[in-house]
């Protein structure tokens, strides 16, 4: 499912089959912290339940959508179950509307919640967005290997300096070339939502 939103994105990803009864259950518990809005949209009510630790954190709305997995790539599907240990059948996608400094903490901080309570993974759509190296810029790296290198070694050494388990996924982009996405467990999101760097993929 393609969503355009102007803030960050990212997906919690399971194993297992949701039904109606599941998503009713799902949507009750996410009441518990959040607003509906429209459709599967959601605003910030209850910050706390979900440990921001601003008092009155500045968000937009959230599309918080549960789908079925999807994935036309048969290798990119063999080496996300090899890592994962399953191969996801329902995603729950996370997009916030507007690209604020708390839009990033609160998707990344619903994001660790949902994986925590519903035992998934969670797909950042990137690698971890670590500023690009010294030297490099953002433009030239995605328009050159040789930087989109150097910028993929830098997020991969500061995923290893987190703690949690991580898995780097390789798949082909639309221009038929060769990326990578990171699938990370809630533990380590926990532990880059407080490292200076942090932010999500936008």
């Amino acid at each position: 499912m393609i969503v355009i939103v102007a803030g960050p994105s990212a997906a919690v990803l399971l194993p297992g089959e949701w039904t109606a009864d599941d998503v009713r259950e799902f949507r009750t518990w996410l009441s518990e912290s959040l607003s509906p809005d429209r459709d599967n949209w959601w605003v910030l009510r209850e910050p706390r339940n979900l440990d921001m630790a601003e008092p009155s954190p500045q968000t937009g709305l959230m599309l918080v959508e549960p789908d079925a997995y999807e994935c036309d790539d048969a290798d990119e599907a063999a080496c996300l179950t090899r890592a994962a240990g399953f191969l996801p059948i329902t995603e729950i996608v996370l997009a916030a509307a507007v690209n604020g400094k708390d839009d990033h903490r609160f998707l990344a901080q619903l994001a660790v919640a949902i994986a925590r309570r519903y035992g998934g993974l969670i797909d950042l759509d990137g690698p971890l967005p670590v500023p690009p190296p010294p030297g490099v810029s953002a433009l030239s790296a995605l328009e050159s290997s040789t930087g989109r290198r150097r910028w993929e070694e830098s997020s991969r050494a500061t995923t290893a300096m987190l703690s949690g388990r991580w898995h780097e996924i390789p798949y082909r982009t639309a221009w038929d070339e060769v990326a990578v996405r990171h699938v990370v467990d809630a533990d380590l999101l926990a532990s880059w939502l407080q490292h200076p760097l942090f932010q999500m993929v936008k």
